[in-house]
């Protein structure tokens, strides 16, 4: 998606900005995560100065696959997007640390890959299907969310076990 810089900066006035984002690409080799709709956006463009602010909703479906107990959820991702550019010539000098806008030279911004990686950034590093989810048994496996198995689940701390063995023959 292409934001023609002169014609938002002639206009005085903010740009609409709605659509979709196919997001497939940007998942390819992700096991943990795949949408399953279109990224919808609805940004506002403001442009100030040498300055442009989007802003706007992003939303999208996406599966993912809980870290927990390892079962595949589909939920609905809704964020926020604000990003700030700076209109720059080419000769000028490097922008400031302090400053946070993208510097741009070129007369359009290609604001997909901003979309995307936001979208990438704000999805949860470990997804849990839910907040209480128990995960899997350590030892065989089973999903402790659809049923409970048969394991011991009393760890011992390798070196207390003589202790352990000692405390059983000091009861018999």
């Amino acid at each position: 998606m292409l934001l023609k810089v002169q014609e938002l900066v002639s206009r005085q006035q903010p740009l609409e900005l709605q659509g979709t984002l196919d997001m497939t690409e940007w998942f390819r080799n992700s096991p943990e995560y795949k949408p399953l709709t279109p990224m919808k956006y609805d940004l506002v463009a403001h442009a100030a100065d040498d300055r442009i602010l989007v802003s706007g909703q992003l939303s999208c479906d996406v599966r993912m696959r809980c870290s927990r107990c390892l079962d595949n959820f589909d939920e609905n991702v809704e964020l926020s997007f604000e990003e700030q550019f700076r209109v720059v010539d080419d000769g000028e000098a490097e922008l400031s640390e302090d400053d946070e806008a993208v510097p741009v030279t070129e007369e359009r911004i290609d604001l997909t890959p901003y979309l995307a990686e936001e979208l990438v950034v704000q999805l949860p590093y470990a997804p849990l299907c839910k907040e209480d989810c128990k995960g899997l048994c350590p030892d065989c496996g089973v999903n402790l969310n659809e049923q409970s198995c048969g394991c011991n689940t009393e760890k011992v701390d390798p070196r207390m076990a003589a202790l352990q063995d000692w405390f059983k023959s000091q009861k018999e």
